[in-house]
């Protein structure tokens, strides 16, 4: 199991994206980020999207942004 780091807002969103009940599985860190446990599979397919220089949350944030119809960045 692999650990990613998210902002708040950038959790907030994942959940808002989710299709079924939200459970959260991070843990809320000192400076309001979250760590966040992905399965070794899932962080796979985050490693293949991920562009250049991309931290786990701009990754992730991109592609919601994107599933919303939104311009990338």
């Amino acid at each position: 199991m692999k650990m990613i780091k998210v902002s708040d807002a950038t959790y907030r969103a994942i959940a808002e994206e989710t299709i079924a009940p939200f459970h959260s599985t991070g843990t809320r860190e000192p400076d309001g980020s979250w760590l966040v446990p992905l399965a070794d599979d899932t962080w796979e397919r985050l490693q293949m999207v991920r562009h250049k220089g991309e931290s786990d949350d701009d990754t992730i944030m991109r592609i919601i942004r994107q599933r919303r119809g939104q311009k990338p960045n």
